[in-house]
C-alpha cells in the first residue's frame, strides 16, 4: 500500500456513491436482496466480500470500487445489523474518480438499474422481516 493508503473501519453511511445508478446483481449473478438474505442468514459473512475501495474528495469519502456492496452495506447498518465494514483507502486520483463519477446529487443516493429503487427496499423490508420473525427471539 502506497502511502496513505490503509485498510480502515468506516461506517457504510459515511461514504457515498460515485455512481448514479448500479446494476441490482452482483458480478456473481446473485441479486442485491439474495446477498442480504445470505448475509443475515449467516450462509455470507461480511467479512468474505472484497474490500470496497474509498478516497477522499471535498472533505467526504466515495466509493470507488464496490458500489452494490455500498448499498447493500447501507441498508444493513440502517437495520442495525451492521456498523462499520472494513474498507481499503486510497489517495485521490482524479482520473480514477472521474472516470467512476457520475452521481448528480454528491454520492447521497444510488438508483438501481433493473428494479424500482422502492421494490428493492421494500424486498429488503420483507427479508428483513422474516429475519426478524424466524432468526431473532425476545429475550
Amino acid at each position: 500500500m502506497g502511502n496513505g493508503e490503509s485498510v480502515v473501519y468506516k461506517y457504510p453511511s459515511e461514504i457515498r456513491f460515485t455512481h448514479d445508478s448500479i446494476q441490482s446483481n452482483f458480478r456473481d449473478g446473485h441479486s442485491i436482496p439474495e446477498t442480504f438474505r445470505q448475509i443475515l442468514m449467516k450462509k455470507i459473512a461480511v467479512e468474505s466480500l472484497p474490500l470496497m475501495e474509498v478516497m477522499k474528495h471535498e472533505g467526504e469519502w466515495f466509493v470507488v470500487r464496490g458500489n452494490r456492496r455500498l448499498f447493500l452495506f447501507q441498508e444493513l447498518e440502517r437495520r442495525g445489523f451492521l456498523k462499520q465494514v472494513s474498507v481499503q483507502t486510497r489517495n485521490f486520483n482524479s482520473d480514477l474518480f472521474y472516470k467512476q463519477y457520475t452521481s448528480p446529487n454528491r454520492g447521497k443516493s444510488v438508483r438501481i438499474r433493473g428494479y424500482g429503487q422502492d421494490s428493492v427496499r421494500t424486498e429488503l423490508d420483507k427479508i428483513w422481516a422474516e429475519y426478524q420473525s424466524s432468526y431473532c427471539t425476545i429475550m
